[in-house]
């Protein structure tokens, strides 16, 4: 993946329910594997990933490991979109679709006013 930043995130398990701190990897802002979680608001002037111009932006991610730490199953989902609004870390859920990233450069999508 290259360089990358971190996001830690509240990750459910879809089986024993159990939520744990999940390392979710992405590529936006400058991207030289800077740790952050919910709130935080993204570091520019760097290696950067797109531009702190963009008012609303969901960013792929991928999360570090699929095993639940409680349950042990491999069950977590491996995909998320991290909803980046005014350089501001907002919300990681589940990718629905790939569409978007496919379509774009992969990394990051500009989208609408609405998070």
């Amino acid at each position: 993946m290259g360089l990358f930043n971190v996001l830690t995130a509240k990750i459910s398990c879809p089986d024993c329910e159990e939520k744990h701190d999940g390392r979710i990897q992405f590529k936006f802002g400058d991207t030289w594997q800077f740790e952050y979680v919910m709130g935080d608001t993204i570091t520019w002037g760097g290696n950067d990933i797109g531009s702190a111009g963009l008012k609303h932006v969901k960013a792929y991610g991928i999360i570090e490991s699929i095993i639940c730490p409680f349950c042990n199953k491999e069950n977590i989902a491996e995909e998320y979109d991290i909803f980046i609004k005014e350089n501001v870390i907002v919300a990681a859920v589940r990718i629905e679709s790939m569409k978007d990233y496919l379509d774009g450069n992969g990394e990051y999508v500009p989208f609408g006013e609405e998070i």
